[in-house]
């Protein structure tokens, strides 16, 4: 049996949060690259990074937020779908790359998640 596909709202928005906050996300970076090349992430190359990432946490966590507050519907649930799958994708790239093993967990997580909305959608047809 498949978790239900509003749990990952709520993971979402623990993940996002990390990514928002600036120290937070600086560490998470931080951890994800140990496992691979952190060679690239000093001086302004780390800042800008940390920028982006911290941009795309506060814009996860607005989605995450809102996905929480309004009511569930099948474009709802097809977005988030779309979301997981694109997300995964670059995840998976950024492994293929050679950037950090721990993208590819990253990658699995978020199209298990894809799988769990594409199950929805399957259900609610």
């Amino acid at each position: 049996m498949l978790p239900s596909h509003r749990s990952f709202y709520v993971s979402d928005v623990g993940l996002f949060l990390l990514l928002a906050v600036p120290f937070l996300n600086e560490y998470v970076i931080s951890l994800v690259l140990s496992f691979g090349d952190v060679d690239f992430y000093v001086g302004s190359a780390k800042t800008a990074l940390n920028t982006f990432v911290g941009i795309a946490g506060v814009l996860g966590l607005g989605f995450s937020l809102l996905r929480l507050r309004i009511a569930d519907s099948r474009d709802l649930v097809f977005i988030s779908f779309l979301v997981k799958l694109f997300a995964g994708g670059w995840l998976l790239f950024g492994y293929m790359q050679g950037v950090s093993s721990a993208l590819l967990v990253l990658a699995l997580a978020d199209f298990g998640a894809a799988v769990v909305f594409g199950a929805a959608l399957v259900k609610r047809t």
